[in-house]
């Protein structure tokens, strides 16, 4: 009998900074548990905020959309439309803020102290998405 060469091919990512995949997925961690807060408590996020949306739709926009992105970066964060998609949502959340940072909103500083983090939630976004976009998948 002679001498069979096995062969094992696996998915191989390499992305740089090798932190990028991991920045992926906490960001998507933290999608999940922004998203279950918009979904399930939609009212808290009213009064938080002083949003006078209707509660379906903060479920929609601010719920259904982070734990979209959520749960997909957390089944493979090296989903670089996913990242791009989060920074377009980033846009859409810092208009909406800065419509409800007004001298009327009683709410205004938990307004102000939200945007600030979502700035630099979209600058995490912003490095995520460039360094996953250049991700080469190498079987080997």
């Amino acid at each position: 009998m002679g001498k069979h060469k096995l062969q094992v091919h696996a998915d191989r990512v390499r992305a740089r900074p090798a932190v990028s995949p991991t920045l992926s997925m906490n960001l998507g961690l933290g999608a999940i548990a922004l998203g279950l807060w918009g979904a399930l408590f939609p009212h808290h996020v009213k009064r938080t905020l002083g949003v006078t949306a209707p509660a379906p739709l903060v479920q929609t926009v601010f719920g259904a959309r982070e734990l979209w992105s959520g749960f997909t970066l957390a089944g493979d964060p090296t989903k670089s439309g996913v990242l791009w998609a989060r920074v377009a949502g980033d846009a859409f959340d810092i208009l909406a803020l800065r419509t409800l940072d007004r001298p009327a909103n009683p709410r205004r500083g938990t307004v102000r102290a939200a945007l600030g983090i979502v700035l630099a939630v979209t600058a995490l976004d912003v490095l995520a998405a460039a360094r996953m976009s250049n991700v080469q998948r190498n079987a080997a």
